[in-house]
């Protein structure tokens, strides 16, 4: 009944609505710019390189302008690891292969910069999806697209110091603490675990779309301990059925490419509201954005891409919860207890 009312319940919106602007123009005007310049085969870099809006949202503009940087350094690499994959041809094994490696390794990264949302779950979503879209531009292309969409977010997200209404002195950075290397490094062996196991059961399953399997796998990792990691396990797997269902409404053929970039950016906008306040209404909204994305390249068949995406959270999300479970040592009165580092709390 208290994970019932605490799933019923939505927080206030006060405070979220300006972060969620800033991530939606940070994905409106690349995508604009790449309509006006008739290439659409770049949108999916554009999309991801304006995800590094979503980091640091909460933290004052010096220390976000910094965590924004080395977020969207993390981007960019992915983003272009994953276009040189598509445009190689690499097979299914091989992308479950690469995927495992840089999940481990962003993991560790990340947890190291300390940047919000903690893991790897935004540059896998990159790394994945565009390693599995074929590409036919030039990697050179693809990469300056991601870059000058970070650069965009990174102007958007330092913008509102210059026109504060209070100058506000700027905070210095608090003092850092030793790294602990055997938290970090063992949260990074349950990205590696559930992201093998999700996508190599993915891709035995044949079910098409193995990349998705391992995105669920990232989500309910950063959750604080098993408990946590099976509540949001549930918000993702709950938040994207309803998210499969408003997919079906909105993957029909007539939309224009600059309808579609207002439609992801609306979608986008609503995700990023709800974000922290309730994760499986976010994923409503940002279910829709993963599967809409391909529309300014190709269109595929509606049923067989909703179908197949709920299949596939659910099989990432339970081997997730797995990991965590093996992986959490019990306490004494037999209940799983201990914190992994970096709690994701957008």
């Amino acid at each position: 009944m208290h994970h019932l009312r605490e799933f019923l319940a939505v927080p206030a919106g006060r405070g979220h609505r300006t972060p969620a602007v800033r991530v939606a123009a940070g994905l409106l005007i690349p995508l604009i710019v790449l309509l006006l310049l008739d290439r659409p085969d770049l949108t999916m870099c554009a999309i991801f390189g304006s995800l590094t809006g979503v980091f640091g949202r909460s933290e004052p503009h010096w220390r976000r302008l910094r965590h924004q940087a080395q977020s969207g350094a993390l981007m960019c690499l992915t983003v272009v690891l994953g276009v040189a994959m598509s445009m190689a041809g690499r097979s299914d094994w091989e992308i479950v292969a690469a995927a495992t490696l840089i999940a481990g390794c962003i993991s560790v990264a990340a947890d190291y910069l300390r940047v919000r949302p903690a893991g790897p779950f935004t540059y896998i979503f990159a790394f994945t999806a565009t390693s599995a879209v074929p590409f036919t531009g030039s990697l050179a292309e693809a990469a300056l697209t991601v870059a000058g969409s970070v650069l965009t977010a990174l102007v958007l997200g330092i913008a509102g110091r210059v026109h504060a209404r209070r100058h506000t002195p700027v905070l210095p950075r608090p003092p850092s603490q030793p790294a602990d290397w055997g938290r970090i490094l063992q949260h990074s062996g349950r990205y590696v675990a559930a992201v093998a196991a999700a996508g190599s059961l993915a891709v035995a399953l044949g079910t098409g779309h193995s990349y998705w399997a391992m995105l669920a796998a990232c989500a309910p990792l950063a959750a604080a301990d098993a408990a946590n990691a099976r509540v949001r396990a549930g918000h993702f797997i709950l938040g994207t059925y309803a998210g499969v269902l408003l997919s079906a409404l909105l993957l029909q053929p007539g939309w224009t490419p600059v309808q579609l970039a207002v439609l992801l950016t609306l979608l986008q906008f609503a995700g990023e509201v709800y974000v922290i306040r309730h994760y499986a209404l976010a994923m409503v909204f940002l279910t829709p954005v993963a599967l809409l994305m391909t529309g300014f390249i190709s269109e595929q068949p509606v049923w067989e891409l909703t179908l197949d995406r709920a299949l596939e959270a659910t099989i990432g999300a339970v081997v997730a919860v797995a990991v965590v479970l093996l992986t959490t040592p019990k306490n004494r009165s037999g209940a799983t207890g201990t914190q992994p580092v970096n709690v994701l709390r957008r």
